[in-house]
């Protein structure tokens, strides 16, 4: 026993001594630990690749870390955890003659490699890289060999603008979260926290439900003929009445955006009843057939934020399980770089692919040019290219050998990807669409129907996508002819409120109005859940109480910082950074200097309780006899008397959510908090019975974190 155990220890003193003596023409460092070893293998042995396992760097955590009385100077400091990552990377920097930063591409992956540098002591008094210091950057969109290879033939210098709005963005959202935070803590409930593009988020949830809650639904029918003709099944909608047409849409102005909805004049079931008792033993006449062809363009290449859309909806995974899919993918050198805006796609790629869809499918699925798309948002691009896979033609293969080596979700999502780029240089798809008009002219009126089918012609890059969907096939009529129906149909309907955000929507509505970095996304809906301040139902998110009364008062005191304008004029004076045309401590106090007016007269303002009660209630308090009011405190909702602090009367509000206890089948299941006020769902007949759930019950399965 003792000889293993001496002989384990010699083999980690090995270990540790070679790695203080490693002596390398070329260090290089990364973010993640498993990249070292791919990259390594391209660069060979006069390289040395180390990781420096993310962030070395950041501001303090216990502390806001910013100079406000200086020109907003941040005070970085060594990240918790991360001396003796520092320690290790100085080390191996003592025995290298050149240092490769290789950190990502993005702002983010510029501010590592700039940490790095500080760490390493390679920056002067002005944050600059010294003269003298042997550092280079290097960037690369994908790991592969040419790439890197590529990559290391043409180092640059650090890239200061893209270090600069990295320091704007990390610089105002920590004046806001460490500055307004503090004020929820104190007029609403400890614990709570707000950010620039988090709190923007879940206003958006807000408002949808308040717009939902003042939405009035109006019901109103429909009135379908179903038709049979040469063993072809099909159906016909009345769309108009003596060529009145009873379709209506109608628009309203949301908080972001307008929703449209579609109801018929038909409004009672006596006046649809009254039509289909006319038309009930009515023949249909064709009055016209017209047949027309369309085509469909391919969707661009991913992008960040319209590939989490795309997961979400085809393959049911969260934004967070998205972006952790593709990391790995992306660091095992599956797919090029997963952070970006671009939809753009290098030539390289788009030989390949071309060639790729020629060999595989046949001439006819290759345009005469390739397609070039152009992206509509006019911000910086950080990652010049779109999403795509690294290899084309052994592609099927490697999704196999990625869902044996990584899992099935990361060969799904991989699919994805690659034929999403595969497709976006493919042809139109083209169909076929035939739209037939019938009349019927009972006791003086005039009936008419509308049937519409489609038929794919030719599939294109349907081919390659596989969602080509069902054709909708139309028999073969002639004008005059009629044409009895097996029957006539009344359906009701009602109007539709505006749908609650999914995480595709949501993700949709931040990407639409510029709001953050598609990047960014992932963690904020992860944050907004765990701060508690919406829920899933049913996919779609549900604000809380805590976030109407956060949003509330944010709204009221701080309308700025919720602003959706705002938002994204920020996102776009980021984007003037990266361009070099503003500065960054400049925009900064523009904003800081309002911002802390707001703070002092809202601390002066905001009562205790004024975002805290949610409703006065008609009971009358048993002690006292002031009314009662539901209030929000650190365990939920509650019931108090008005008269509070005078009349200490209290009860707790039970919160049940329509369902049985899974365990006991007898209790009811009920919301319930703990000390810290985090949600749990528990039984009405703890502690006989102990059942507990942090999970709601009522949700359907979601994807697994």
């Amino acid at each position: 026993m003792a000889a293993t155990k001496k002989g384990s220890t010699t083999k980690k003193a090995k270990k540790a001594t070679a790695k203080k003596t490693v002596t390398v023409k070329n260090l290089v460092i990364v973010e993640s630990p498993s990249k070292t070893a791919s990259i390594g293998k391209y660069l060979g042995a006069d390289y040395f690749v180390t990781s420096s396992k993310g962030h070395i760097i950041d501001l303090p955590k216990s502390d806001l870390g910013i100079d406000t009385e200086h020109n907003y100077k941040p005070e970085y400091t060594a990240m918790r955890g991360k001396k003796k990552v520092i320690d290790e990377l100085r080390k191996d920097a003592k025995h290298a003659q050149m240092i490769y930063l290789a950190t990502d591409l993005d702002r983010e992956g510029e501010a590592i490699g700039w940490h790095i540098a500080s760490a390493l002591g390679g920056l002067d008094d002005n944050g600059k890289l010294k003269k003298d210091a042997p550092i280079k950057r290097v960037v690369f969109s994908e790991i592969t060999k040419d790439a890197i290879l590529e990559a290391f033939k043409n180092p640059r210098e650090l890239n200061y603008n893209l270090i600069d709005a990295y320091q704007a963005r990390r610089v105002l959202d920590r004046l806001v979260g460490y500055k307004l935070s503090p004020l929820l803590w104190r007029k609403i409930q400890y614990g709570l926290s707000a950010g620039r593009v988090q709190s923007v988020a879940v206003r958006l949830i807000v408002e949808r439900e308040n717009e939902r809650k003042a939405f009035t639904q109006t019901p109103y029918y429909r009135i379908t003929a179903q038709l049979k003709h040469e063993n072809i099944d099909f159906t016909a909608d009345l769309t108009h009445i003596d060529d009145i047409k009873i379709e209506e849409k109608e628009s309203i102005t949301l908080f972001a955006g307008d929703y449209s909805y579609s109801k018929t004049t038909l409004d009672t079931p006596e006046k649809a009843k009254v039509h289909l008792l006319a038309l009930k033993t009515t023949d249909l006449t064709v009055q016209s057939v017209e047949s027309k062809a369309s085509k469909k363009s391919p969707s661009a290449p991913f992008t960040t934020a319209s590939l989490q859309r795309a997961a979400q909806t085809f393959l049911y995974m969260t934004a967070k399980s998205t972006m952790r899919n593709a990391q790995r993918l992306y660091e095992e050198g599956h797919i090029s770089y997963h952070r970006t805006d671009s939809t753009n796609l290098s030539e390289a790629f788009v030989t390949q692919a071309r060639d790729y869809i020629k060999k595989t499918y046949g001439d006819k699925y290759i345009p005469a040019k390739p397609i070039e798309y152009t992206d509509k948002k006019k911000r910086s691009q950080e990652a010049h290219e779109a999403i795509r896979p690294t290899h084309i033609e052994d592609w099927e293969q490697t999704k196999k050998s990625i869902a044996i080596h990584l899992g099935e979700k990361e060969a799904n999502l991989y699919d994805l990807i690659t034929r999403r780029a595969l497709a976006s240089q493919a042809t139109q798809a083209q169909y076929h669409n035939t739209t037939i008009i019938l009349t019927a002219k009972p006791n003086d009126h005039t009936y008419t129907f509308r049937a519409r089918g489609s038929v794919i012609a030719f599939d294109g890059f349907l081919a390659i996508t596989l969602s080509m969907g069902e054709d909708s096939i139309l028999p073969q009529l002639t004008e005059g002819q009629k044409i009895t129906p097996t029957s006539y149909e009344l359906s009701d309907h009602e109007t539709s409120p505006p749908p609650r955000y999914s995480e595709a929507s949501l993700i949709h509505a931040l990407e639409e109005h510029e709001i953050g970095r598609p990047s960014t996304y992932a963690p904020i809906i992860d944050t907004i859940q765990n701060r508690q301040y919406v829920i899933k139902e049913k996919n779609a998110f549900v604000p809380e109480d805590i976030g109407f009364a956060v949003t509330k008062l944010l709204v009221e005191h701080f309308p700025r910082v919720t602003d959706l304008d705002f938002t994204a004029d920020m996102e776009q004076q980021m984007d003037d950074i990266v361009d070099g045309d503003r500065e960054w401590e400049k925009i900064i106090d523009d904003f800081y200097k309002p911002f802390e007016v707001k703070l002092e007269q809202a601390e002066k303002e905001i009562e205790r309780d004024d975002y805290k009660v949610l409703e006065n209630l008609d009971e009358k308090c048993p002690d006292c006899g002031k009314h009662i009011q539901m209030k929000l405190g650190r365990y939920g909702k509650f019931y108090s008397c008005s008269g509070f602090p005078d009349c200490k009367y209290a009860r707790p509000f039970v919160e049940k959510i329509g369902m049985n206890c899974p365990a006991c089948k007898n209790g009811d299941v009920i919301v319930r908090r703990t000390r810290f006020g985090k949600k749990f769902f528990g039984c009405t007949n703890y502690p006989d019975c102990d059942w507990a759930e942090w999970k709601d019950p009522r949700r359907e399965k979601e994807d697994d974190e």
